[in-house]
Protein backbone atom coordinates (compact mmCIF):
# COMPACT_ATOMS: atom_id res chain seq x y z
CA UNK A 1 0.00 0.00 0.00
CA UNK A 2 1.37 3.51 -0.54
CA UNK A 3 1.50 6.55 1.04
CA UNK A 4 2.36 9.37 -0.10
CA UNK A 5 0.41 11.56 2.02
CA UNK A 6 -0.76 10.87 5.88
CA UNK A 7 -4.75 10.90 4.84
CA UNK A 8 -4.91 9.15 1.96
CA UNK A 9 -3.97 5.52 1.10
CA UNK A 10 -4.65 3.57 -2.31
CA UNK A 11 -4.08 -0.08 -3.08
CA UNK A 12 -4.08 -1.51 -6.94
CA UNK A 13 -7.04 -3.83 -7.91
CA UNK A 14 -6.59 -7.65 -8.15
CA UNK A 15 -5.23 -8.10 -11.71
CA UNK A 16 -8.77 -8.94 -13.19
CA UNK A 17 -10.14 -5.13 -12.33
CA UNK A 18 -7.32 -3.85 -13.33
CA UNK A 19 -8.24 -2.85 -16.89
CA UNK A 20 -11.29 -1.01 -15.46
CA UNK A 21 -10.18 -0.15 -12.39
CA UNK A 22 -6.95 2.44 -11.21
CA UNK A 23 -6.98 1.95 -7.83
CA UNK A 24 -8.96 1.60 -4.31
CA UNK A 25 -8.08 4.13 -1.90
CA UNK A 26 -9.50 5.25 1.45
CA UNK A 27 -9.35 8.94 3.31
CA UNK A 28 -8.26 8.50 7.05
CA UNK A 29 -7.67 11.38 9.55
CA UNK A 30 -8.85 13.89 6.57
CA UNK A 31 -9.00 17.11 8.99
CA UNK A 32 -8.05 20.18 7.25
CA UNK A 33 -8.15 23.67 8.61
CA UNK A 34 -10.65 24.97 5.48
CA UNK A 35 -14.08 24.02 4.81
CA UNK A 36 -14.75 23.41 1.25
CA UNK A 37 -12.95 21.22 -1.14
CA UNK A 38 -13.52 21.78 -4.87
CA UNK A 39 -12.82 18.30 -6.45
CA UNK A 40 -11.15 19.10 -10.26
CA UNK A 41 -12.57 17.38 -13.47
CA UNK A 42 -10.53 14.06 -14.79
CA UNK A 43 -13.15 12.97 -16.98
CA UNK A 44 -13.13 9.58 -14.61
CA UNK A 45 -15.97 8.02 -12.59
CA UNK A 46 -15.38 7.88 -9.12
CA UNK A 47 -17.29 5.83 -6.03
CA UNK A 48 -17.03 7.51 -2.59
CA UNK A 49 -18.19 5.31 0.46
CA UNK A 50 -18.68 7.08 3.53
CA UNK A 51 -18.16 5.04 6.66
CA UNK A 52 -19.16 5.48 10.42
CA UNK A 53 -22.56 7.17 9.15
CA UNK A 54 -21.50 10.21 7.65
CA UNK A 55 -23.72 12.28 5.33
CA UNK A 56 -21.68 12.63 2.03
CA UNK A 57 -22.74 16.65 0.78
CA UNK A 58 -21.89 18.57 -2.62
CA UNK A 59 -22.67 21.35 -4.48
CA UNK A 60 -22.35 22.41 -8.19
CA UNK A 61 -20.44 25.35 -9.49
CA UNK A 62 -24.29 26.38 -10.88
CA UNK A 63 -25.11 26.49 -6.81
CA UNK A 64 -27.14 22.92 -7.03
CA UNK A 65 -26.69 20.78 -4.53
CA UNK A 66 -27.43 17.21 -2.64
CA UNK A 67 -26.68 14.75 -0.17
CA UNK A 68 -26.32 10.98 0.45
CA UNK A 69 -25.87 8.43 3.19
CA UNK A 70 -24.48 5.85 0.94
CA UNK A 71 -22.33 4.36 -1.33
CA UNK A 72 -22.25 7.30 -4.27
CA UNK A 73 -21.30 7.56 -7.47
CA UNK A 74 -19.83 10.77 -8.92
CA UNK A 75 -20.24 10.38 -13.00
CA UNK A 76 -17.53 11.57 -15.57
CA UNK A 77 -17.08 15.23 -15.59
CA UNK A 78 -15.78 18.59 -17.11
CA UNK A 79 -16.76 20.95 -14.68
CA UNK A 80 -15.66 21.21 -10.93
CA UNK A 81 -17.67 20.78 -8.15
CA UNK A 82 -17.32 21.41 -4.20
CA UNK A 83 -17.26 19.64 -1.28
CA UNK A 84 -17.32 20.07 2.35
CA UNK A 85 -14.20 18.89 4.18
CA UNK A 86 -15.91 17.50 7.67
CA UNK A 87 -17.63 14.37 5.83
CA UNK A 88 -14.51 12.90 4.53
CA UNK A 89 -12.45 12.45 7.33
CA UNK A 90 -12.85 8.49 6.43
CA UNK A 91 -13.70 7.13 3.38
CA UNK A 92 -13.16 4.28 1.08
CA UNK A 93 -13.70 4.48 -2.83
CA UNK A 94 -12.57 3.48 -6.51
CA UNK A 95 -11.31 5.35 -8.83
CA UNK A 96 -11.51 3.97 -12.54
CA UNK A 97 -10.14 4.39 -15.76
CA UNK A 98 -11.53 7.14 -18.30
CA UNK A 99 -13.97 4.64 -20.21
CA UNK A 100 -13.23 1.79 -17.27
CA UNK A 101 -16.77 1.71 -15.93
CA UNK A 102 -19.13 1.16 -18.58
CA UNK A 103 -18.07 -2.57 -19.30
CA UNK A 104 -18.72 -3.43 -15.02
CA UNK A 105 -21.60 -1.09 -14.86
CA UNK A 106 -23.42 -1.69 -18.19
CA UNK A 107 -25.29 1.80 -18.33
CA UNK A 108 -24.30 4.41 -20.67
CA UNK A 109 -21.93 6.76 -19.19
CA UNK A 110 -23.37 9.49 -20.95
CA UNK A 111 -26.34 9.27 -18.31
CA UNK A 112 -24.05 9.69 -15.48
CA UNK A 113 -22.15 12.67 -16.90
CA UNK A 114 -21.75 15.76 -14.48
CA UNK A 115 -23.94 13.68 -11.85
CA UNK A 116 -23.97 12.14 -8.49
CA UNK A 117 -26.24 8.96 -8.14
CA UNK A 118 -26.34 6.62 -5.13
CA UNK A 119 -24.78 3.38 -6.51
CA UNK A 120 -27.64 1.56 -5.29
CA UNK A 121 -29.86 3.64 -7.86
CA UNK A 122 -27.74 2.27 -10.37
CA UNK A 123 -27.12 -1.37 -9.47
CA UNK A 124 -29.54 -2.47 -7.31
CA UNK A 125 -29.53 -4.37 -3.76
CA UNK A 126 -26.76 -5.49 -3.69
CA UNK A 127 -25.03 -1.79 -4.03
CA UNK A 128 -26.92 -0.67 -0.90
CA UNK A 129 -25.94 -3.98 1.07
CA UNK A 130 -21.76 -3.59 -0.12
CA UNK A 131 -22.70 -0.12 1.63
CA UNK A 132 -24.10 -1.38 4.68
CA UNK A 133 -20.94 -4.25 5.09
CA UNK A 134 -18.32 -1.67 4.44
CA UNK A 135 -19.90 0.60 7.21
CA UNK A 136 -19.75 -2.57 9.57
CA UNK A 137 -16.54 -3.77 8.34
CA UNK A 138 -13.49 -4.48 11.37
CA UNK A 139 -11.13 -2.86 9.58
CA UNK A 140 -9.96 -1.03 6.26
CA UNK A 141 -8.19 -4.18 4.88
CA UNK A 142 -11.92 -5.62 4.72
CA UNK A 143 -13.48 -2.65 3.30
CA UNK A 144 -10.87 -2.82 0.64
CA UNK A 145 -11.71 -6.38 -0.40
CA UNK A 146 -15.32 -6.03 0.17
CA UNK A 147 -15.05 -3.58 -3.23
CA UNK A 148 -13.06 -6.05 -5.06
CA UNK A 149 -15.34 -8.53 -4.58
CA UNK A 150 -18.33 -6.73 -5.46
CA UNK A 151 -16.46 -5.88 -8.99
CA UNK A 152 -14.90 -9.07 -9.24
CA UNK A 153 -18.31 -10.60 -9.77
CA UNK A 154 -19.25 -7.79 -11.74
CA UNK A 155 -16.08 -8.24 -14.24
CA UNK A 156 -17.52 -12.24 -14.92
CA UNK A 157 -20.45 -10.34 -16.75
CA UNK A 158 -18.85 -7.16 -18.07
CA UNK A 159 -18.81 -6.34 -22.19
CA UNK A 160 -15.61 -5.13 -24.05
CA UNK A 161 -15.27 -1.88 -24.77
CA UNK A 162 -15.68 -0.68 -28.60
CA UNK A 163 -12.25 -1.40 -30.44
CA UNK A 164 -12.52 2.33 -31.40
CA UNK A 165 -12.97 3.77 -28.13
CA UNK A 166 -9.81 1.93 -27.07
CA UNK A 167 -8.14 2.86 -29.23
CA UNK A 168 -9.02 6.06 -29.05
CA UNK A 169 -8.14 6.31 -24.87
CA UNK A 170 -5.06 4.33 -25.20
CA UNK A 171 -3.94 7.26 -27.77
CA UNK A 172 -5.48 10.30 -26.21
CA UNK A 173 -2.93 11.70 -24.27
CA UNK A 174 -0.97 12.71 -27.43
CA UNK A 175 -3.29 15.52 -28.40
CA UNK A 176 -6.05 17.44 -27.90
CA UNK A 177 -6.93 18.73 -31.75
CA UNK A 178 -9.46 18.17 -33.69
CA UNK A 179 -7.14 16.19 -36.54
CA UNK A 180 -6.67 13.40 -33.94
CA UNK A 181 -10.46 13.03 -33.37
CA UNK A 182 -10.65 13.18 -37.02
CA UNK A 183 -8.02 10.42 -37.61
CA UNK A 184 -9.39 8.30 -35.07
CA UNK A 185 -12.65 8.22 -36.56
CA UNK A 186 -11.19 7.73 -39.71
CA UNK A 187 -9.49 4.82 -38.19
CA UNK A 188 -12.53 3.32 -36.98
CA UNK A 189 -13.93 2.93 -39.87
CA UNK A 190 -17.48 4.35 -38.69
CA UNK A 191 -19.40 7.39 -38.83
CA UNK A 192 -18.50 10.79 -36.96
CA UNK A 193 -22.17 10.29 -35.65
CA UNK A 194 -21.64 6.67 -34.33
CA UNK A 195 -17.86 7.17 -33.07
CA UNK A 196 -18.90 9.98 -30.78
CA UNK A 197 -22.24 8.09 -29.58
CA UNK A 198 -19.74 5.31 -29.07
CA UNK A 199 -17.42 7.02 -27.19
CA UNK A 200 -20.19 9.06 -25.21
CA UNK A 201 -21.39 5.78 -24.34
CA UNK A 202 -18.05 4.39 -22.95
CA UNK A 203 -16.40 7.40 -21.29
CA UNK A 204 -19.28 9.69 -20.62
CA UNK A 205 -17.97 12.55 -22.42
CA UNK A 206 -17.42 13.58 -25.97
CA UNK A 207 -13.94 12.97 -27.91
CA UNK A 208 -13.47 16.52 -27.41
CA UNK A 209 -14.44 17.11 -24.41
CA UNK A 210 -12.51 14.71 -22.78
CA UNK A 211 -9.80 15.57 -24.29
CA UNK A 212 -9.93 19.57 -23.13
CA UNK A 213 -10.00 17.48 -19.69
CA UNK A 214 -6.88 16.21 -20.20
CA UNK A 215 -5.32 19.02 -21.68
CA UNK A 216 -6.82 21.14 -18.79
CA UNK A 217 -5.05 18.43 -16.32
CA UNK A 218 -1.35 18.75 -17.85
CA UNK A 219 -2.18 22.22 -17.77
CA UNK A 220 -2.50 21.96 -14.10
CA UNK A 221 0.67 19.66 -13.31
CA UNK A 222 2.50 21.99 -15.48
CA UNK A 223 1.34 24.57 -12.86
CA UNK A 224 1.77 22.98 -9.97
CA UNK A 225 5.53 22.44 -11.29
CA UNK A 226 6.46 25.50 -12.26
CA UNK A 227 4.94 27.91 -10.76
CA UNK A 228 3.34 29.85 -13.86
CA UNK A 229 0.02 30.54 -14.60
CA UNK A 230 0.32 32.60 -17.87
CA UNK A 231 0.61 32.87 -21.27
CA UNK A 232 3.85 30.64 -21.47
CA UNK A 233 2.25 28.09 -19.32
CA UNK A 234 -1.07 28.57 -21.90
CA UNK A 235 1.56 27.51 -24.91
CA UNK A 236 3.05 24.79 -23.84
CA UNK A 237 0.00 22.97 -22.30
CA UNK A 238 -1.14 23.15 -26.02
CA UNK A 239 -3.93 26.58 -25.62
CA UNK A 240 -4.21 28.43 -28.53
CA UNK A 241 -3.12 31.57 -26.37
CA UNK A 242 -3.35 32.97 -23.20
CA UNK A 243 -7.48 33.64 -23.12
CA UNK A 244 -8.00 30.38 -24.21
CA UNK A 245 -6.26 29.09 -21.30
CA UNK A 246 -8.74 31.63 -19.02
CA UNK A 247 -11.48 30.88 -20.68
CA UNK A 248 -10.82 26.97 -20.38
CA UNK A 249 -9.76 27.49 -16.56
CA UNK A 250 -13.07 29.21 -15.67
CA UNK A 251 -15.11 26.57 -17.08
CA UNK A 252 -13.61 23.65 -16.04
CA UNK A 253 -12.78 25.04 -12.28
CA UNK A 254 -14.37 28.20 -11.68
CA UNK A 255 -11.13 30.02 -10.94
CA UNK A 256 -8.62 31.99 -13.40
CA UNK A 257 -5.53 30.63 -13.04
CA UNK A 258 -3.84 33.00 -11.02
CA UNK A 259 -6.69 32.11 -8.44
CA UNK A 260 -6.23 28.04 -9.59
CA UNK A 261 -2.00 28.59 -8.62
CA UNK A 262 -2.68 30.39 -5.58
CA UNK A 263 -5.12 27.37 -4.55
CA UNK A 264 -2.57 24.65 -5.54
CA UNK A 265 -0.40 26.31 -3.69
CA UNK A 266 -2.16 25.79 -0.60
CA UNK A 267 -3.61 22.27 -0.96
CA UNK A 268 -2.58 19.00 0.25
CA UNK A 269 -3.82 17.71 -3.59
CA UNK A 270 -4.33 14.12 -4.24
CA UNK A 271 -2.47 13.42 -7.81
CA UNK A 272 -4.75 13.80 -10.43
CA UNK A 273 -3.68 10.18 -11.76
CA UNK A 274 -5.55 8.85 -8.39
CA UNK A 275 -8.39 10.97 -7.22
CA UNK A 276 -8.55 13.86 -9.21
CA UNK A 277 -7.11 17.49 -7.70
CA UNK A 278 -8.45 18.66 -4.25
CA UNK A 279 -7.86 22.69 -3.95
CA UNK A 280 -9.10 24.25 -0.55
CA UNK A 281 -11.32 26.87 -1.43
CA UNK A 282 -12.45 28.46 2.07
Amino acid sequence: MTDPYSFYRTILPPEALRPYIRSLWIYDGYRPEHLLDRVLPTGTLEIVVPVRGKRLSWRELSGRDGTCRTALVSGPRRSAFDVPTAPQGRLVGVHFHPGGAWPLFAIPMDALAEQHHPLEDLLGASARELAERIDDAASDAERLAMLSDFFLQRARASRASHPAVARMMRRAERGSSDVVIAAEVAASGLSHRRFIELFRREVGLTPRDYLRVQRFQRALDLAARTGRAGADLAYEAGYADQSHWILECRKHAGLSPRELLEKQRGARAVPPAERGQMLPIR
